[in-house]
């Protein structure tokens, strides 16, 4: 069969398909991110959150491929190997590594796009146009067209991430410290307040995401997240008549979902061990 074919900025350019997103197993979207360790300066599209994807169609061969989301060309670029540039060691997976300062930023923004994009329920699609003479394709098109996901990014973009909390509104500096002890204990003493009012309102459970927890208490979303924070107090909250709801396959991330019955044992009161 031949393939499909569409013509770009005057070069043709055939259809490997879809790019194809990991899910779990009721259906939603993988997500994950990476928090850096202290010192580590990350690049300005670390912040994610990142998926898991992969073109299962695309050969092992130099060119350019333009990525269309719909009808829309995002994003025109070139490799040496196609199938290894959507691989998971480049914009299939994204590895903490790509995240540094001196990591791979584009693969960390490519990827980080697509998710987005599905999130909205569109579909990112690539075309390639194979030929030894890429870097100098690539060039001609991106002269002739006009391709929001390349370049450097306006207002709006995702911001690096890395430990310690950001300014946003209703949340602390980067530079400030925890009033009282650590992150965890914070989220902590948040989630206790959230329960010992639920259960003062009659409720007989709570169901508690992490990404809504975090967003409550504050620096989420943004890069300088404490989400293994928040995941780790969540967890340490639960009785043994409490459960999880969803586990993120990497452990910790937003959509971390527990239920937690009421009234609670301890009547409501936080503890910090």
């Amino acid at each position: 069969m031949r393939p499909e074919i569409r013509v770009i900025g005057g070069h043709e350019f055939w259809s490997v398909g879809p790019l194809e997103l990991r899910r779990t197993p009721d259906g939603d979207l993988e997500e994950y991110t990476h928090e850096l360790e202290e010192g580590i300066r990350p690049n300005r599209h670390a912040a994610g959150p990142f998926c898991v994807m992969r073109l299962s169609a695309a050969p092992s061969a130099p060119g350019v491929y333009a990525i269309f989301v719909d009808a829309e060309v995002r994003y025109i670029g070139e490799c040496q190997d196609l199938a290894a540039r959507f691989g998971s060691s480049g914009y299939g997976q994204i590895q903490p590594r790509n995240c540094h300062h001196d990591g791979q930023s584009t693969n960390c923004k490519l990827n980080s796009r697509v998710l987005a994009a599905a999130r909205r329920g569109e579909v990112a699609r690539v075309w390639f146009c194979h030929t030894p003479d890429h870097k100098t394709l690539e060039q001609e098109l991106l002269a002739k067209l006009d391709t929001p996901w390349n370049g450097r990014d306006s207002a709006g973009t995702n911001a690096p991430r890395r430990r310690g909390h950001r300014s946003n509104p209703g949340s602390r500096p980067a530079s400030a410290k925890p009033r009282h002890g650590t992150f965890k204990e914070e989220f902590r003493r948040a989630l206790m307040e959230m329960l010992a009012q639920a259960a003062a309102e009659g409720a007989e459970a709570l169901e508690v995401r992490a990404g809504d927890l975090h967003r409550k208490h504050g620096g989420y979303p943004g890069p300088n997240h404490r989400m293994p924070s928040c995941c780790s107090a969540m967890r340490s909250l639960m009785d043994s008549d409490d459960r999880f709801v969803y586990q993120p396959p990497r452990g910790n991330g937003a959509r971390l979902t527990i239920e937690y019955r009421l009234p609670r044992r301890d009547g409501g009161a936080p503890t910090f061990g």
